[in-house]
């Protein structure tokens, strides 16, 4: 497995961003998700086949989230970092978070 990982600030609570982001999988994860995430709601983290989304509270109404993808051996990540902060900003926007 080759692991890839990108963080970003988001301008929105973390149980905004956390809610947005498991009711939103396909609108802003960079790949569809084959298996419905396991979510953890006490930690606002959702896992699903080795890859993971940590959202944690940050100051004034801010948190931070964590996006972790885990790609097979053998399987193509070139432009995976690229496409992980992607997601990221396109969570942030639906999130209701300036872009």
């Amino acid at each position: 497995m080759t692991e890839f990982e990108a963080e970003r600030r988001m301008p929105a609570t973390a149980e905004q961003v956390y809610a947005v982001a498991a009711a939103h999988l396909d609108e802003w994860l960079p790949e569809p998700v084959a298996a419905p995430p396991a979510g953890h709601g006490d930690q606002l983290r959702l896992e699903w086949g080795g890859s993971w989304l940590q959202v944690v509270s940050g100051a004034a109404g801010t948190s931070h989230a964590t996006l972790h993808l885990s790609v097979p051996a053998g399987q193509r990540g070139d432009d995976l970092p690229a496409r992980l902060r992607d997601s990221l900003d396109r969570l942030a926007v639906l999130s209701g978070s300036p872009g």
